[in-house]
C-alpha cells in the first residue's frame, strides 16, 4: 500500500536523523499533533502540505513522497476520512459562536438560550447575493467587519440557511487549534461546503500558518474541481485594515498572501 510505504519512508528517515517528533515538528514548521498523526499507522492520509514539509525536514525527495501520498489518497482502503464538516442542519448555532447581539457576555455561549428573531440589515443583501451565486455553482468568500457583539456571526448563520435545504455541509476548523485545523484539512474540503472562519484573525493572522492558510483558501476558491465553496469570515475593523493595507516601501509584508485573496470586507455593524 502506498500509505504504508509513505509512513515507512518517513519513519526510517526520522530514525536516521535521530530526532523525536517534537524536534521534527519544530524543524518542519508543523504542530506536534500533525506530525504524530502523519506517522501513526491507523490515522488518515496526511495532507500534501504536511508530507512536503516533512520530506524537506528529513531531506527526502518531495516529489516521490507526494506521489505516494496521491496514491494513498486514491486507495479506498487507506482510511482516508470523509470530507470535513457536517450538514448545516446538524449544527447547533451556539457551537458556531452565534449569539445575540449585545446582551450579557457571560451568558452568550449557553446553548440553552434560544436565538431571538432576526432583523435583516443592509449587509444581509450582500451575504444573500453571495449565497445565491454559490447555489448556482460559483465559489465565493465574504468577510463581515464590525466591532464586538454587533451581530456579524448571526448574520452569517442566517445567510447559510438556504444552503441547508440543498445538502450543503459546514466546516468550522477548530481543533487542535484553529490555524492547525484549517491548514491541515482545507485541501480536503469538498464542493458544496461552507468554510466557517468566525474571528478570522485566528486563521489569517496566525503568525505561523496565516499565509499558508490564505494560499490554501485561494486554491479552494479558484480550482474549478473543488467548487462551489463558500468561505465566510468575521473580523474586527482593526484586523481588516491590518490585512488589506499595503505596507510602506522597505517594510515587511507579513500578509501578502492574505491580501491576494482580494478580500472585500463588508461592514457588519
Amino acid at each position: 500500500m502506498a500509505l504504508v510505504e509513505l509512513r515507512e519512508k518517513l519513519s526510517s528517515a526520522l530514525a536516521r536523523a535521530r530526532l523525536d517528533k517534537t524536534q521534527l515538528a519544530k524543524r518542519a514548521g508543523l504542530g506536534r499533533t500533525t506530525v504524530s498523526e502523519a506517522l501513526r499507522s491507523d490515522a488518515s492520509v496526511p495532507s500534501a502540505e504536511t508530507v512536503a514539509a516533512l520530506a524537506r525536514a528529513l531531506s527526502l525527495p518531495v516529489g516521490e513522497l507526494l506521489e505516494l501520498r496521491r496514491g494513498a489518497a486514491a486507495d479506498p482502503s487507506s482510511g482516508q476520512s470523509e470530507a470535513p464538516g457536517k450538514s448545516i442542519g446538524e449544527w447547533e448555532p451556539h457551537d458556531l459562536e452565534v449569539h445575540p447581539a449585545g446582551g450579557d457576555a457571560s451568558r452568550q455561549g449557553s446553548s440553552s438560550l434560544p436565538l431571538p428573531g432576526y432583523v435583516r440589515r443592509e449587509h444581509d443583501k450582500g451575504l444573500m447575493q453571495a449565497v445565491r451565486e454559490c447555489a448556482q455553482g460559483h465559489s465565493r468568500m465574504v468577510v463581515l467587519v464590525g466591532t464586538s457583539s454587533t451581530g456579524k456571526t448571526r448574520a452569517c448563520w442566517e445567510a447559510v440557511q438556504p444552503l441547508a435545504g440543498q445538502g450543503w455541509r459546514l466546516w468550522h476548523p477548530f481543533d487542535p487549534t484553529r490555524g492547525e485545523s484549517a491548514l491541515e484539512d482545507l485541501h480536503r474540503v469538498q464542493p458544496r461546503t461552507v468554510v466557517w472562519l468566525n474571528e478570522a484573525q485566528h486563521y489569517l493572522g496566525d503568525p505561523k500558518f496565516g499565509e499558508r492558510i490564505a494560499a490554501a483558501i485561494h486554491a479552494s476558491l479558484t480550482e474549478p474541481t473543488r467548487g462551489p465553496v463558500l468561505v465566510l469570515g468575521t473580523l474586527w475593523p482593526e484586523y481588516a485594515a491590518q490585512y488589506t493595507d499595503r505596507p510602506s516601501p522597505h517594510e515587511a509584508d507579513p500578509h501578502s498572501r492574505v491580501r491576494e485573496l482580494g478580500l472585500d470586507p463588508r461592514p457588519g455593524s
